[in-house]
């Protein structure tokens, strides 16, 4: 049973360069709770409305209450819960197999993301580099432009998450802060 997560699986000695708040939160033995704020726009139109709604993302707001809850499954897999004003999304996280080896994957019924991970001193940025509905593969052209960066503020882990669709442009950008909770 692997006793990493798979950010730490998938980065290995990488990892280590990562800013302390950053290690903390991807390096969890045991279920956390988190709380912060965030900044969040979103695109105007009935599309980018349509994508956030559907799939539970934040809506635009200043000074957004935020939580997550980690839960560790000690299989080497996450699920994370998230609550951006009341407005609630949750995922799953394990490494990615055969020829996503490499890549993390994430889960947010019905789609499944599968992210490139970069480590660096400033920060842990992902990057979407496929996509599936359940099991069947997505065309590359429809593919979400998401990036996520991660970094430290003191003892806050900071977010900035950007995404758009082929088709649709911009739909939503998030950023803010988390703590721990103790």
């Amino acid at each position: 049973m692997p006793s990493s997560s798979p950010f730490e699986q998938i980065l290995g000695a990488d990892f280590a360069q990562l800013p302390e708040p950053v290690r903390r939160l991807h390096s969890l033995h045991g279920d956390a709770n988190t709380a912060g704020r965030a900044e969040i726009t979103t695109a105007r139109g009935f599309l980018p409305w349509l994508i956030c709604r559907l799939s539970g993302l934040p809506a635009p707001g200043n000074d957004v209450e935020v939580t997550v809850s980690f839960h560790i499954d000690g299989r080497g897999g996450e699920f994370w819960r998230r609550r951006f004003a009341g407005r609630r999304y949750a995922s799953s996280f394990e490494v990615g197999r055969g020829r996503h080896a490499g890549l993390l994957r994430e889960r947010l019924f019905p789609l499944v993301f599968f992210h490139r991970l970069t480590a660096s001193p400033a920060g842990l940025r992902w990057e979407v580099v496929g996509w599936r509905l359940l099991s069947l593969p997505l065309p590359r052209w429809t593919r979400p432009r998401a990036i996520c960066f991660e970094g430290g503020d003191g003892d806050r882990f900071t977010f900035d998450i950007d995404a758009a669709f082929p088709l649709v442009g911009p739909v939503i950008h998030y950023r803010g802060w988390l703590l721990q909770e103790r």
